[in-house]
């Protein structure tokens, strides 16, 4: 029976080929981990096929990997003469734990003498005739070094495809290549490196670079040249708007172009959509536009689907395009400190890269994973299914800026091959018919026992389709393979070795009908490119294979379909390795910062989305370190943005009298976004300053400034403070902290003066006609005095009382008379129409110089006393009565 590939076989395959049980062979470790020296390397095995009629030839090095000198240094093969029944077979045979071959094949004695760390070469071959092999199929073979005493020194386990007699009887089964272009998200915020790992891996020596070339088949030029190539790729275009030449404007002169609070709500915030955005031309609409070019076919080599991230195409593009800062040791900073920062140009192996990449994927079929591969089944499980489908069309956006054409939008590539119900429902509702899937999703049937075709047909989803949606299986023992070491001396020729050995033996299964498998490594390979440009050509060389394009594989006809496989499955494994609840919340917390920034943004713009995206990658499950400090970085360049909106603080502002204006400059330092913002400004003791009505709700152009008067209403003198803030539309505060203005009104000192000038002039007003009147009695009593004396002109004293008596009578009486002017106004009391109420002329202009008192007329003059009266009051002595 077919196994279903768990952990542990997993564990056994990258062990094949190592030596038992001593010999365990540090070829296939990772060579940081191990720097010791293998003592047995195969380097050839020779012919690629072996035939009937062939020559076998083995090749390598023996090395002394101990501490004393050993004779008579021999290498030698054993085999059987009995192929292999099923896969299974090559896994336990590998692990040294299957039964051992015992027919001695040919030997050559290397040495006498190997000192310690000494090696000799050596060479085996022996005719395929002379080795009695049965018939078609994968027979073992074990290459080992022993000593005189028959001791192994080193082994090696590898296995022998053989046709038999000749290519005609030998079966076939198609293969098809899916070719991955992927890497983990390499950036925090858009302009943000978290190191310069993917600078070095789209060199021509770097893992991008190795893996375009051998994809290709063709030679790619590396080399910059003489164009510019950011001209040439169309990565200076697209540019920001510019900012405004003046660096002030008044509210005033921008709030006619304002839009209303109801054509804005919602703006920026990614859930509105312009109704007439996007609309196609009706037929015939645009003759004059451009056709587009018929992309090129591929004329040679093997056939390749090339699997793509977006997220990674628009790293390199980003990278490419212009300068960027690049972070050294980010896991190394401390938590209270920034990590080290440097300014990086435009880089040029990128721009070569892409240039290379765009002709080279133009001639096969490109599909993508969604933007940074998310993790789609946690983003649902959560409740962010907006990311989950902002990730498919950001990534669809991403392949074609990157590449200037599109992916193919029929195939989906769900997160490490697996997918639940709910994403398999997502991607088909974006038009996808096509799933390529891991072998764990769906497994074959419990009653098979050799490998089924890749093609699966799918339970169609609610959504209808225009074809019946099936999936493409990878087969798990072709990813296990393409995943050995091939990067140390003798690793690649044994990897391509037990490569032509599980496609033989897949070709020799008596399965009847035709098939095709699909070999898938994963989004980090990372072959030699000995073994990337040798697994593409044994495609086509092996005659058991047969290159096919898997845009041409279609599912067999309903009636002669086979339930092969079972139902498409979510492994419980899948769901414990998902990104976890509590690290996607504190995602959606940035979320909430990057909806209230785009909130203010003129446009239907997310610029942020694309970097929450890459936090929600499913590489952070195995990072979870390096996940939490992108986070911080995504977060804090968000604020950063979101503190680009500002006020810019002002000095205090004096009032000089009991009204003004004073001006609030806010400042959009953002270099490619306009925004719209509403201002507000509050008072802190409304009773002492008030504020007038002025424009809160207007738009700045990218890198503008834009000043709003408010108007200032003081009543009482001192210093009062302003509270000056920025929101969005919704009326949410868009920073944390606001701006404070101080005013001091000082003018009311001076208003009070002015009042109390006012009131005396009215005090004026009132008496200057009574001292008139008294100083014309006055005149008029002096006149009659001398007139008086002029008509006695005897000069008599006889005490007749007429006034001209020696004794001064008279005089008395005229200076009583005067006196009277003066004394009865103020000490009698006056009698007032109003109620008998008496004022001084000093109250009546304090009440006139009350700023809340608009009547500014005196008192009424009093009624003048008469000299008549005055004399009859009084008695001939002069004394009142």
């Amino acid at each position: 029976m077919r196994r279903i590939a768990s952990a542990t076989v997993v564990m056994a395959m990258t062990t094949a080929l190592l030596p038992i049980p001593a010999a365990h062979s540090p070829a296939l470790a990772d060579p940081e981990d191990d720097g010791s020296v293998e003592p047995l390397v195969v380097e050839r095995i020779t012919p690629d096929v072996i035939r009937e009629d062939s020559t076998l030839r083995i090749a390598g090095e023996v090395t002394n990997t101990t501490a004393d000198s050993v004779r008579d240094v021999t290498v030698r093969v054993r085999y059987s003469r009995h192929p292999f029944t099923n896969r299974d077979e090559l896994d336990e045979f590998a692990s040294g734990d299957g039964w051992q071959p015992s027919a001695s094949g040919p030997d050559e004695e290397v040495t006498s003498a190997l000192p310690p760390d000494a090696s000799e070469e050596y060479s085996l071959s022996v005719p395929v005739e002379d080795l009695d092999l049965t018939s078609y199929g994968v027979y073992p073979l074990v290459v080992e070094a022993v000593d005189a005493d028959g001791g192994v020194l080193g082994s090696q386990y590898t296995f022998l495809p053989y046709t038999g007699g000749g290519d005609d009887d030998v079966p076939s089964v198609d293969i098809a290549w899916v070719w991955p272009l992927m890497d983990r998200p390499q950036r925090a915020d858009d302009d943000t490196f978290l190191g310069d790992d993917l600078h070095a891996s789209v060199g021509a020596e770097g893992r991008l670079g190795r893996l375009l070339a051998a994809g290709a088949q063709v030679p790619l030029d590396f080399e910059v040249g003489e164009e510019d190539l950011v001209e040439l790729l169309g990565l200076d275009g697209d540019p920001a708007a510019s900012p405004a030449e003046e660096d002030e404007a008044t509210a005033e002169e921008t709030a006619d172009s304002v839009p209303t609070e109801e054509a804005t709500e919602g703006s920026g915030n990614g859930d509105e959509e312009d109704p007439d955005a996007g609309e196609a031309p009706e037929d015939g609409e645009d003759e004059d536009a451009p056709e587009e070019e018929p992309r090129p076919s591929r004329t040679e080599g093997v056939p390749v689907t090339w699997a793509v991230d977006p997220g990674t195409l628009d790293d390199i593009r980003r990278m490419a395009g212009e300068e960027h800062e690049v972070l050294e040791d980010v896991l190394d900073v401390p938590a209270d400190a920034d990590p080290v920062r440097r300014e990086v140009g435009a880089d040029e192996a990128a721009q070569v890269w892409l240039r290379e990449a765009r002709a080279v994927l133009a001639r096969d079929t490109v599909v993508a994973t969604p933007y940074a591969n998310p993790d789609l089944s946690a983003l649902l499980r959560n409740d962010m299914g907006d990311d989950a489908g902002a990730s498919i069309r950001i990534g669809q956006d991403a392949v074609l800026r990157a590449l200037t054409f599109e992916a193919d939008g029929a195939f989906a590539l769900p997160p490490e091959g697996l997918m639940d119900d709910s994403v398999y429902e997502l991607f088909a509702s974006h038009g996808s018919t096509r799933f390529l899937l891991d072998e764990g999703a769906m497994p074959p049937a419990s009653w098979m026992s050799t490998t089924p075709t890749a093609q699966a047909p799918l339970s169609a989803p609610d959504e209808e389709t225009a074809e019946d949606p099936f999936a493409l299986v990878a087969d798990s023992g072709l990813s296990d393979v393409l995943s050995m070491p091939s990067w140390e001396p003798g690793e690649s020729a044994l990897a391509l070795q037990r490569f032509a050995a599980e496609t033989a033996m897949i070709a020799g299964e008596n399965a009847g009908g035709d098939r095709v498998v699909v070999a898938s490594p994963g989004p980090g390979w990372n072959p030699s490119p000995e073994f990337a440009d040798g697994v593409l050509a044994a495609s086509d060389d092996l005659p058991w294979l047969s290159p096919e394009d898997l845009d041409e594989i279609e599912p067999a006809a309903p009636d002669e379909r086979e339930d092969t496989r079972r139902n498409l499955d979510y492994p419980d494994r899948a769901t414990e390795q998902e990104l976890s609840s509590t690290y996607l919340g504190q995602v959606e917390d940035v979320n909430k910062d990057v909806r209230l920034f785009n909130s203010v943004l003129v446009g239907d713009v997310d610029p942020f989305r694309p970097a929450l995206l890459r936090l929600e990658s499913v590489y952070w499950r195995e990072e979870e370190a390096l996940a939490a400090a992108t986070r911080s970085l995504v977060l804090d360049a968000v604020q950063g943005r979101m503190g680009d909106v500002r006020v810019i603080p002002g000095e205090p502002v004096t009032l000089a009298s009991q009204t003004g204006t004073t001006g609030v400059l806010v400042a959009n330092d953002l270099e490619d976004q306009a925004v719209i913002v509403r201002l507000s400004v509050f008072s802190e003791n409304s009773e002492r300053l008030s504020i007038g009505s002025y424009t809160d709700f207007f738009e700045i152009d990218p890198g503008a400034k834009t000043t709003v008067y408010v108007p200032l209403s003081a009543r009482v003198n001192g210093r009062t403070e302003l509270t000056v803030s920025l929101h969005n539309s919704a009326g949410e505060p868009i920073s944390t902290q606001d701006t404070v203005i101080p005013v001091n009104a000082t003018g009311l000192g001076t208003q009070a003066l002015l009042i109390s000038g006012i009131g005396l002039l009215i005090l004026v007003a009132a008496l200057a006609p009574r001292a008139l009147r008294k100083w014309a009695r006055k005149q008029a009593a002096r006149s009659g005095a001398a007139a008086s004396a002029g008509g006695d002109g005897d000069g008599d004293g006889d005490g007749d009382g007429d006034g001209d008596e020696p004794d001064g009578t008279g005089a008395a009486t005229g200076e009583a008379a005067d006196a009277s002017e003066d004394a009865p106004q103020d000490s009698a009391p006056r009698e007032d129409a109003g109620g008998g109420d008496s004022s001084t002329p000093g109250d009546s202009a304090g009440s006139a110089s009350r700023p809340d008192d608009g009547d500014a007329s005196g008192p009424e003059d009093p009624p003048a006393a008469s000299p008549e009266r005055d004399d009859a009051e009084r008695g001939p002595d002069g004394s009142g009565k």
